[in-house]
């Protein structure tokens, strides 16, 4: 699947609310529904390349699918963790939960994760990485949106149902209770593309409400509120499909190239102590650059020599093996 600009957009617009949130929480309390939209826009993607493999070739690779999402995910969070780690800034602690891949369950349990928190986010998407290949390799192409939509309706009483029966804080980490977001997206990336006629309000809608007291971490509704990001941001994808405008603007698109460094960044600063507010943000961009030029993308052009050369060689012992028999 060729890289979809528009959707480098759309990360942009999650990094940014993320950012203003940690910024200051006062000024953009309902910051974190770009957590919300990170995940309905990883459940659409990893669906649509899973599909669109499973459709090409009558299976999935998991191999390479998850070479290609360590590669994505860990190099980065490594350099990260060493960082911190080596300068003392974080012990082990907080770092053993988070490269192990359950920072969100550690939160649950009371692990303080440090300059690490923000990091749960990356465990929930890792457990989804694990999971959704072998579910989309499972089920046959026919039945896609009918178990897929059963799936996310599943998911999303079962958060409505966590809501009244668990804490507040299993509630927002748990990688089940999440699941209504990413399965969301899931099923946009399995259903009939067509323009819908109010999608085009509800980037402006996302980006004003996450400045309304009402939605904020301390109130009651925040945790409903969850379902008001989830709607909005499966209208705000499928408005950057069919009509993404501005959303392909270079500087938007360079921001959600980089929103992945900058993500893991920019709680360090931010939250450090070290800096200011005005001297944070400019240094988490700067980091994030660096993350994607030194690190990201040349990792990315290896992964995909390296899978180029093992397609050719598994080409090549398949042709030899037609012409001995």
């Amino acid at each position: 699947m060729e890289r979809i600009k528009a959707l480098d957009g759309i990360r942009a617009v999650a990094i940014a609310m993320v950012v203003g949130y940690h910024a200051d929480k006062e000024v953009v309390p309902a910051g974190l529904w770009g957590v919300v939209l990170f995940f309905v826009l990883s459940g659409y993607l990893i669906t649509r390349l899973l599909c669109i493999e499973r459709d090409r070739h009558g299976e999935i690779e998991l191999k390479h699918f998850y070479l290609k999402r360590a590669t994505r995910l860990y190099p980065a969070l490594y350099v990260v963790c060493l960082i911190l780690l080596g300068v003392g800034l974080i012990g082990w602690s907080n770092a053993t939960p988070t490269l192990g891949l359950y920072g969100n369950y550690a939160r649950i349990a009371g692990v303080d994760l440090g300059l690490l928190t923000h990091t749960w986010f990356l465990s929930v998407i890792a457990h989804f990485y694990l999971i959704w290949p072998l579910v989309i390799a499972a089920v046959r192409p026919r039945h896609r949106i009918r178990v897929i939509g059963l799936l996310a309706v599943v998911a999303i009483v079962w958060r409505v149902v966590a809501i009244g029966v668990l804490s507040p804080g299993w509630v927002y980490n748990a990688t089940d209770t999440n699941a209504a977001a990413l399965l969301a997206g899931c099923f946009l990336a399995v259903i009939p593309q067509r323009e819908w006629r109010f999608a085009g309000w509800s980037i402006p809608l996302l980006l004003g409400l996450i400045f309304v007291p009402y939605f904020g971490e301390e109130s009651p509704a925040f945790t409903w509120g969850h379902f008001i990001a989830l709607a909005l941001s499966v209208a705000a994808i499928q408005y950057a499909l069919t009509r993404p405008s501005w959303l392909e603007t270079r500087v938007m698109v360079w921001l959600g190239k980089v929103s992945y460094g900058l993500y893991l960044w920019h709680y360090v600063f931010l939250r450090s102590g070290l800096f200011s507010i005005w001297v944070a943000l400019p240094l988490s961009v700067a980091a994030a650059a660096a993350s994607w030029y030194l690190l990201e993308a040349p990792l990315q052009r290896w992964r995909k020599r390296f899978e180029r050369e093992v397609l050719d060689s598994d080409t090549t012992e398949a042709d030899a093996g037609m012409v001995s028999s």
